[in-house]
């Protein structure tokens, strides 16, 4: 009896420290704040920045996908992938932190595109300037010999990028060329 007492109290303090402990990551962005620092931005901007960075730290895939479809003509790839929630959910699980990388970018200068759009990073641009690089690399994002590189072949930056419209519509949020 005294076996059986001590084996179901010890299986009901496993089950309480499992309940207990932080579950694992779900994405590489679960452990960031989505609290963005401030930006001069319209006010349709502004609440697109902030949702997306709520549900990129939230790990809430569909929520971003959705945020992407509401408008229409979302980018998310170069390829032929049909669903953006699957499309970040695979490179999450190759290690590849889409979702961080995301909301970093949301927190680093914005600039306007060519189409006028807002865009983070501020690198994305026709000219970016040293401080422009010299942010991306504070963030993490690049190293200063990807920065450097990327300066002396044309100073154009083709890392992760994402612009939203005046109106709020969310363009695209894609990498490379």
């Amino acid at each position: 009896m005294r076996t059986f007492l001590i084996t179901v109290v010890l299986a009901a303090a496993i089950a309480t420290a499992a309940v207990a402990s932080p579950q694992s990551p779900t994405c590489s962005a679960v452990r960031l704040s989505a609290v963005l620092p401030a930006q001069k931005l319209p006010a349709a901007v502004a609440s697109t920045r902030r949702r997306i960075a709520s549900a990129a730290v939230a790990c809430d895939f569909e929520k971003l996908e959705r945020i992407g479809k509401e408008q229409g003509g979302f980018s998310f790839t170069f390829g032929g992938e049909r669903s953006a929630a699957a499309y970040w959910r695979a490179q999450e699980r190759k290690g590849e932190r889409p979702l961080a990388i995301l909301v970093k970018i949301l927190g680093l200068p914005v600039t306007r595109n060519e189409v006028g759009a807002f865009a983070w990073p501020s690198a994305y641009t026709t000219h970016p300037k040293p401080a422009d690089w010299d942010a991306l690399v504070r963030a993490g994002l690049v190293t200063r010999a990807q920065a450097t590189e990327w300066q002396r072949s044309g100073n154009v930056y083709y890392g992760h990028r994402t612009a939203i419209t005046r109106s709020g519509d969310w363009q695209f949020f894609i990498s490379g060329d």
